[in-house]
C-alpha cells in the first residue's frame, strides 16, 4: 500500500511487518535502548524508587505495550513527566510502614485499568480537552519539581522539608555544605550534555550523550574511591564519599518484583494519587503520539483509543510487579524514527534489548554514581522549565501566560490534579467573562 501524501509504500504491519522489516526495526532499537537505559534508570531515582522500577517499566512498555497499541513508531517507557507525580504519591501515601511504593503500584494498577476503560469507550477526548495553556504550565511545574529534587542530588546534600518553591530557595542557605567530588561528577555531566550534541565527531554521536555522561562517571567513581566509604579532604575540609552514592540494583530476580498493596484503597490520597497517574499519563500519551505522527515518514495516525487500552495495559502489568506508570516518550520515539525505524516492533526490540541488559550489564550499573544521573535530570528539569517555554507562550498572547503562570504555581505549592483542576477553571473562567 503506498501513502498518497508521501508517495512511500507503508511497511506491513502485524506478523507480516516484523518479518519484512526486522533489520530496519532492530538496528532503530539498538539506539533507542542505549537512550533508554540511562533515562530509565535516572527517571526511577529522580521518582524516589529503585533504579530498577524504570528499567522494569521500558521493558514492558517494549514487549507488553507493542502487542495491543494504535501507534506505529512511538516508544514507551517511563518518561520524566511522571516523576512529580510518584513522587507526591510516595508522600501522600506513607504511612510509616515502609510500603509507601507498594501503595503507588496499587495507585498504578487502578490508573491503568481506568486508561483501558477510556480507551474502549472512546473517552480519550477528555485529556485532550484540558487547555494547551494548562498542559505547559503542568510541564513547566515538572521541570521545575525534577530540577529542584535533584539538584540536591547533584550537589551530595540531604534536601530540606517543604514544598518544592521552599526547597528551591532553600538551596542557597546550603551551598557551603556543597560535596565537592559529587559535584565535579555532576558538572562535567551537565556540561557534557550540553556540548556533545553539537561536536560533529562521530565519535561522540556514536552514543547518545546521556550514556556518555555514565560512561565518563565511573572512572571518576574509581578515582575518587567511591567503592569505599571515607572521608576525602578539599581545601582541608573532609567530605564523605562512598558505595552510597551508587546505583544499588537487585542480586536476583525475584528481589527485582514488588507487589501492589491496595490496603490504602480506602483513602483520599490514594484516590488523588490514582486521578493524578490517569490524567497526566494520558494528557501526555496522546499529546505524543500527535507529536510522533508528525515525524512518521509514512504520515500514518495513531489510533488515539487503542493506544491509550495498551498504555492502560502495560500499566496494570508494570503496577503489579513493580514497574512505574507507562506513557509515550517522545524523546525516545523520535531517536527510533531517525534510525530508520519501520513499525511497532522496534518498541519490542528495544525491551528485549533492555532484558540482556539488564542481565549483562548489572556489575556496570551498580559502578554509576546517583550524581551522573541527577545531571541527566537537572538538564531535563532546566529544559522542561527553561525561559524558552516562556517566551513561546508570551508570544501565543498575554492572557495564556497568565493561565499558565496561574497553573505552575498553584501546581508547585500543592498537587498536579489541583494544578490542573485550578487552571482549567480559572481558564475556562477567565474566558467566559470575557466572552
Amino acid at each position: 500500500m503506498t501513502n498518497l501524501t508521501t508517495g512511500h509504500e507503508i511497511p506491513a504491519t502485524g506478523l507480516k511487518g516484523l518479518t519484512q522489516n526486522w533489520r530496519a526495526d532492530l538496528l532503530a532499537a539498538i539506539s533507542v535502548s542505549l537512550v533508554a537505559l540511562p533515562l530509565a534508570l535516572g527517571v526511577a531515582v529522580a521518582s524516589g524508587v529503585e533504579p530498577i522500577a524504570g528499567l522494569i517499566s521500558a521493558i514492558v512498555g517494549g514487549i507488553v505495550v507493542t502487542l495491543y497499541r494504535g501507534s506505529h513508531l512511538a516508544i514507551n517507557g517511563p518518561a520524566a513527566g511522571l516523576i512529580a507525580v510518584i513522587l507526591s504519591a510516595i508522600a501522600s501515601l506513607d504511612d510509616g510502614s515502609g510500603n509507601a511504593f507498594n501503595y503507588v503500584l496499587a495507585a498504578t494498577v487502578v490508573a491503568g485499568g481506568i486508561q483501558v476503560l477510556l480507551g474502549i469507550f472512546r473517552l480519550g477526548f477528555i485529556a485532550e480537552s484540558i487547555p494547551s495553556s494548562v498542559i505547559t504550565g503542568i510541564m513547566v511545574a515538572i521541570g521545575v519539581i525534577i530540577f529542584t529534587s535533584q539538584i540536591y542530588v547533584a550537589t551530595g546534600i540531604k534536601s530540606i522539608e517543604g514544598n518544592t518553591i521552599e526547597k528551591l530557595t532553600g538551596i542557597l542557605d546550603h551551598i557551603g555544605e556543597f560535596n565537592p567530588f559529587i559535584l565535579i561528577i555532576s558538572v562535567i555531566g551537565i556540561l557534557m550534555l550540553i556540548i556533545l550534541p553539537k561536536m560533529q565527531s562521530r565519535l561522540f554521536h556514536f552514543l547518545p550523550a546521556s550514556l556518555w555522561v555514565l560512561i565518563v562517571s565511573i572512572p571518576l567513581v574509581y578515582l575518587f574511591n567511591f567503592l569505599r566509604s571515607h572521608d576525602l579532604s578539599f581545601f582541608g575540609r573532609p567530605f564523605h564519599v562512598g558505595p552510597e552514592f551508587l546505583i544499588k540494583m537487585p542480586d536476583d530476580l525475584s528481589n527485582m518484583i514488588m507487589y501492589p498493596d491496595f490496603s490504602m484503597s480506602h483513602t483520599v490520597e490514594f484516590w488523588i494519587a490514582v486521578i493524578s497517574i490517569t490524567l497526566i499519563a494520558s494528557i501526555q500519551t496522546l499529546a505524543m503520539a500527535k507529536a510522533v505522527d508528525k515525524l512518521d515518514p509514512y504520515k500514518r495516525k495513531t489510533q488515539l483509543n487503542k493506544d491509550l487500552i495498551g498504555i492502560g495495559i502495560g500499566t496494570m502489568v508494570c503496577g503489579a510487579i513493580g514497574g512505574l506508570p507507562i506513557i509515550t516518550v517522545v524523546v525516545r520515539s523520535t531517536v527510533n524514527i531517525t534510525n530508520h525505524a519501520k513499525t511497532k516492533w522496534s518498541n519490542f526490540y528495544h525491551g528485549i534489548l533492555l532484558i540482556i541488559f539488564l542481565f549483562l550489564l548489572t556489575p556496570v550499573i551498580q559502578m554509576i554514581p546517583y550524581a551522573a544521573l541527577a545531571a541527566i535530570l537537572v538538564y531535563i528539569g532546566f529544559r522542561l522549565a527553561s525561559p524558552s517555554v516562556f517566551m513561546k507562550i508570551y508570544n501565543e498572547g498575554l492572557e495564556q501566560l497568565l493561565f499558565m503562570l496561574v497553573t505552575l504555581i498553584i501546581t508547585l505549592y500543592t498537587n498536579l490534579l489541583w494544578g490542573i483542576i485550578a487552571g482549567t477553571l480559572f481558564t475556562l473562567l477567565v474566558q467566559i467573562l470575557l466572552a
